[in-house]
């Protein structure tokens, strides 16, 4: 403990006249004495005294409307204004008050400013009393980020994110007031419940939608870290202490630069949350994206434990690390970690500003992404993963697609295997090339029968014009396999529609209109028809390679509807 100091300095530090240096020595000298803390509450007036607070300096209200959320940080404890100190977790009500506040217990302090819980006395509402401390308040660097914190956090209004409830100055000391959450820090909330991958997840997406909203206000954090965001007893998260956040684009470089050596204590249990531009003091570069850097730490450690790079040591040496050493992996953490999660964390874990997220808003895109299923941002460059997307949500039209690519790769390789072929033997290099175009003029007119019978019939048999609709838009337009599955689709009376078919088609194409109508038939239930119709179209079918497959098909049917035997036997002479 330091020697107790001189009645002089006492009286200069109650007014205010004392330098920073030595208001800073005071301070923590008063952590730790207690016959010094009685001095200096002898030699100023009392915290119990009139209730009225005047405004901000330079125009800052006193009151700001609305409601606001606010539980306990991080830090050393300190001495309560006036009187005895409570012992922590005590909720009887103590005999200090402050501005129309009646102080309950000492919340741990975080930053520079002292944490009460207290209650309003002219609402009986529970609150947390944030106090700037007296020798803070004579330094003009203190009281810019205490009535900063005041102006940024009540221009925002979102459920996740707390709001001023009250503030304003007794006796030259400045003071604000929150409603008090009863919950714990977002890393002890993890500890204390065995939350899924999911669930963490959604909790992170919380956040991430509150400092959206902070973003799209012009509000930087600038400190986020898992001691700033308390969780609630119903597990919602709540973003605070904004002593370090500023307007974005009101930053003045060389003024920002001068003021951040000045917050004493900042360095200490922040550094491992810094952003690269922090780390390395580049006050002009830091803006959103320095937000979503930090954000991209707490989603790292709430999935793996563990922070992406080394933050053991000195600070020189944290710092350093946060410049220049790439994340670990998490897939090195965690086997079979989730791809889509991990090029999520990195993006936003970028050293260069330019290569990350550019907002809290893109990084809420891509968790939601993932939370849905969809293709995230950060992978969108691969077209491999995003055909792997569609495949996963559209599994049976992939299939169909798949097939019919199937059997063109198939006779691709056919294609190919014989112009190797050709290629090794010279001397059949003519005879080789009419037998490909004969396959190719094979395949041009074997391929519409092919999807015609093997796919769209099955289909629209099963009940399924859905899928045999689908199919049908393989067909050529104005093709006999097209004007087929429109004639099968149409759901007018067979009477009307069959005249109008057979008109649309050609006589070397009778064969066809006929299968078509008999297949009708057969699924209306109408056998006779069927069977006549199937006879006529064996009658008239060309016998060339054109209609082998619906020559069979036809036969295939007779055979199942039991015509085989007498009643078939003109049928197979007329073959």
């Amino acid at each position: 403990m330091t020697a107790c100091f001189s009645q002089d300095l006492v009286e200069r530090y109650v007014s205010g006249r004392c330098s920073e240096d030595e208001a800073r020595v005071v301070d923590a000298h008063l952590c730790e004495c207690d016959r010094c803390r009685r001095r200096v509450q002898s030699g100023r007036p009392t915290l119990a005294g009139p209730e009225e607070g005047g405004g901000w300096e330079h125009g800052v209200a006193a009151g700001v409307g609305g409601s606001g959320r606010v539980g306990s940080g991080d830090g050393e404890s300190a001495t309560l204004p006036a009187g005895r100190r409570r012992k922590s977790g005590g909720e009887g009500v103590s005999d200090i008050t402050f501005a129309g506040y009646q102080i309950l217990d000492e919340l741990p302090r975080g930053g520079q400013a002292v944490v009460y819980k207290a209650v309003q006395k002219a609402t009986k509402m529970k609150v947390a009393l944030k106090v700037l401390p007296p020798g803070l308040s004579a330094s003009p660097r203190a009281r810019h980020y205490f009535r900063r914190e005041v102006e940024l956090a009540a221009s925002l209004n979102h459920p996740n994110i707390v709001a001023i409830h009250d503030s304003g100055i007794v006796y030259g000391q400045y003071y604000f007031s929150m409603e008090y959450i009863h919950g714990m820090s977002l890393d002890e909330h993890l500890r204390a419940h065995t939350l899924s991958l999911r669930n963490k997840i959604i909790l992170f997406g919380k956040i991430c939608d509150a400092m959206t909203h902070a973003h799209q206000r012009g509000v930087i954090h600038r400190d986020l870290k898992p001691s700033n965001i308390l969780v609630d007893e119903r597990g919602e998260p709540h973003i605070v202490d904004f002593g370090l956040a500023k307007s974005a684009g009101s930053l003045n470089a060389v003024s920002e630069t001068t003021l951040m050596p000045s917050m004493t204590g900042q360095i200490k249990g922040t550094a491992a949350y810094m952003s690269p531009e922090q780390a390395a003091g580049r006050s002009d570069l830091v803006d959103v994206r320095t937000d979503v850097y930090s954000l991209g730490i707490i989603l790292y450690r709430m999935c793996t434990g563990k922070f992406p790079y080394d933050v053991s040591g000195s600070d020189v040496r944290i710092l350093d690390n946060i410049q220049h050493v790439e994340p670990v992996r998490p897939r090195q953490i965690i086997s079979r970690f989730n791809s889509d999660l991990e090029a999520i964390m990195l993006r936003a874990l970028e050293k260069d500003p330019a290569d990350r997220y550019q907002s809290a808003a893109q990084l809420w895109h891509d968790v939601r992404c993932w939370l849905d299923g969809l293709p995230i941002v950060a992978r969108s460059v691969s077209s491999l993963y995003l055909l792997r997307k569609v495949i996963s949500r559209h599994r049976y039209t992939t299939t169909v697609v798949l097939l019919l690519v199937l059997i063109v790769l198939g006779f691709s390789g056919t294609y190919y295997h014989l112009y190797r072929q050709l290629r090794a033997s010279g001397a059949r290099l003519e005879l080789a090339n009419t037998s490909l175009d004969n396959q190719t003029r094979e395949f041009a007119m074997v391929a519409p029968q092919v999807i015609f019978v093997s796919y769209f019939l099955p289909a629209w048999h099963g009940g399924d014009d859905k899928e045999a609709a689908f199919v049908g838009r393989y067909f050529t337009e104005g093709s006999r396999e097209a004007y087929a599955a429109a004639f099968l689709l149409e759901e007018r009376p067979m009477y009307e529609k069959a005249a109008r078919f057979k008109g649309r088609m050609k006589e070397a194409d009778s064969s066809f209109s006929e299968f078509v109508i008999a297949e009708h038939h057969l699924k209306n239930g109408d056998l006779t028809e069927a069977v006549d119709a199937y006879r006529r179209c064996l009658a008239r079918g060309r016998g060339d390679e054109s209609d082998l497959w619906l020559m069979d098909k036809a036969r295939s049917r007779l055979y199942e509807l039991a015509v085989v035997g007498g009643r078939g036997r003109s049928t197979t002479a007329n073959d």
